[in-house]
């Protein structure tokens, strides 16, 4: 059994997860944004009038959610001659573009090109910078200019969508306001649950990002709590915790809008409750007489739980069922271990769980899968048929998905961190960049390497699996990484280094093992623990997109020449 948490363990845990919890939400984007749109019929024209000739050194503008509608800029000085100063044919969705014009003029027209344009809103800056004002709008185009004071200095990811948020967020925006969806890729839950905070925020840069980034903090204690049951520590169980809060993909990549923090966490936890009810089957074989009373409701609902995550994880994204292919590899030798015990009570316990188990990992995993559609449903107009198209598509898209892109990397780099993935610049001054790249904090994935080693090192000498005790541990661990990992030595499809991430958990896991097996100085843990923080310390303006010193960022954060930061 676990160490029982005294005050100071519990004030470790909350202490540490509150911290991760200000790192993580500070400056994670605007809390205000434009929520009008003005959706014009075709070839519909919205006049501003600045009231006399005006010099226009800049256009801003926001796009709603269509990214493949356009529209022009024309001006005219007298109203009845006109010029054109801007087309757009196209444009990022939920994202601020600057176009810059050098015109004196009085008159602007801005002119739909084809059907359903949705342009949040529009703004012209003077010869100063300045933000134009009192001018009008055309009474049919009033949602243009009806929120100038939420137009930025400068596009930043402060207020607007960077990489694969064009997508995931814009999803969440059409499953809450019941739009055609345009991003069909991945199962629905996790732009579900963007979907929900869409609600509660509007569509702002920090409403999109609240759910992933709240499921990356959560995984702080969950990460705890899995350590405590592992290792039976509750100074191991805070270790792990603390070190996995500072690895850089699990602050970055939970920071960005989209679906892979989903698929963690419930991945996490699956493999949590799936311990469990390993740990109950050897505790019960044990003490029988001790468990008899409580054994087989806290086994099911072990593997209730476990199969309810599972399903999480798959309506999440697809790679969840990566994880799924190692549960039935822990599973079966804990269901043999109880067949063996119960030979002689006519294998009541192990009938039931092996029945049950078909409703807990596959008749729930179903239903949750499917429940999560009810949102897609709704946004289509279409039945069940729609849905199952759907798992058409993406089995199609990704199995064909062969498009070259520059920051793609093979599986086997992802430990090394050859190529991390670079999300976002923003490029102030000739000096001064800011950037956001995911990728390993290296005193984690590195030594990670070494610590999987000796975890297998250690299975092969001790013959692989064993009872339940400090042996079964790296074989858990490694089943659940392997999990994760290996089969993407099967995948030719485009991949990232950000595929990893729900294989980093359990490199953290094996590094707490490592370290609870081998070091046995208390001050060693504590130093690199205090290494990862500082790493994490060092490398947080590329992590976050704080503005950084170009030249400082070149000579001491590029170790490897696959490292692009601004």
């Amino acid at each position: 059994m676990p160490e029982k948490m005294t005050l100071r363990d519990w004030l470790g845990i909350i202490l540490l997860t509150l911290v991760c919890g200000v790192i993580s939400f500070a400056r994670l984007g605007d809390l205000r944004a434009p929520q009008t749109s003005w959706t014009p019929e075709p070839n519909e024209r919205a006049l501003i009038d600045f009231g006399g000739l005006t010099e226009i050194t800049g256009i801003q503008y926001r796009m709603g959610a269509r990214h493949d509608r356009g529209f022009t800029v024309d001006h005219s000085v007298d109203g009845v001659a006109w010029e054109t100063l801007h087309t757009v044919s196209g444009a990022n969705v939920f994202y601020w573009t600057h176009v810059p014009v050098n015109v004196t003029t009085r008159y602007v027209a801005v002119t739909a090109v084809g059907w359903d344009l949705r342009l949040q809103e529009i703004a012209f800056r003077g010869v100063d910078g300045e933000l134009l004002t009192g001018f009008f709008t055309s009474p049919n185009a009033y949602a243009l200019t009806d929120e100038q004071r939420l137009v930025p200095e400068r596009r930043s990811y402060m207020n607007s969508t960077y990489f694969d948020e064009i997508y995931h967020p814009r999803t969440g925006y059409e499953f809450a306001h019941g739009l055609a969806v345009y991003e069909t890729t991945h199962p629905p839950l996790g732009k579900v649950f963007i979907a929900a905070s869409v609600r509660v925020f509007g569509m702002t840069p920090f409403g999109w990002r609240f759910p992933g980034t709240l499921f990356g903090v959560l995984m702080v204690p969950l990460m705890y709590a899995f350590a405590r049951i592992l290792f039976r520590s509750n100074r191991w169980a805070l270790f792990a915790a603390f070190i996995f809060s500072f690895d850089f993909m699990r602050f970055a990549q939970t920071r960005l809008a989209t679906i892979d923090t989903y698929v963690t966490f419930f991945v996490i936890a699956m493999y949590y409750f799936m311990y469990l009810y390993v740990r109950e089957v050897d505790g019960y074989i044990d003490d029988r007489k001790g468990r008899e009373a409580v054994f087989l409701k806290r086994s099911l609902l072990y593997l209730a739980l476990c199969g309810v995550m599972m399903g999480l994880a798959i309506a999440s994204k697809w790679q969840g069922v990566y994880g799924a292919i190692g549960l039935p590899v822990l599973f079966f030798p804990a269901l043999y271990r109880l067949f063996r015990t119960e030979r002689k009570y006519k294998h009541r316990k192990t009938t039931i769980t092996f029945l049950a188990c078909f409703g807990f990992f596959v008749a729930v995993p179903l239903v949750i899968y499917t429940l999560s559609y009810i949102p897609f449903i709704l946004a289509q107009g279409s039945g069940l048929r729609a849905a199952w198209d759907n798992q058409m598509h993406m089995y199609r898209y990704h199995d064909e998905l062969v498009a070259k892109h520059a920051f793609a990397s093979d599986w086997w780099s992802w430990p090394i961190m050859l190529r991390p993935m670079w999300l976002y610049v923003n490029r102030i001054s000739p000096a001064v960049n800011a950037g956001i790249t995911s990728f390993g904090n290296p005193a984690v994935w590195w030594f990670g390497i070494a610590a999987t080693i000796a975890a297998i090192t250690a299975v092969i000498r001790n013959k692989g699996f064993t009872k339940s005790s400090s042996r079964y541990v790296p074989v858990f661990l490694l089943v659940a990484f392997a999990a994760q990992y290996l089969p993407w030595m099967m995948v030719d499809r485009l991949t990232f280094i950000y595929h990893f991430f729900p294989s980093v958990p359990f490199v953290v896991l094996l590094i707490t093992w490592f370290f609870r097996r081998y070091v046995k100085k208390p001050a060693i843990m504590y130093a690199y623990a205090g290494v990862v923080f500082a790493l994490f310390a060092l490398f947080y303006p590329v992590l976050s997109g704080l503005p950084m010193d170009v030249a400082f960022v070149r000579n001491w954060l590029v170790w490897l020449p696959g490292w692009v930061f601004m």
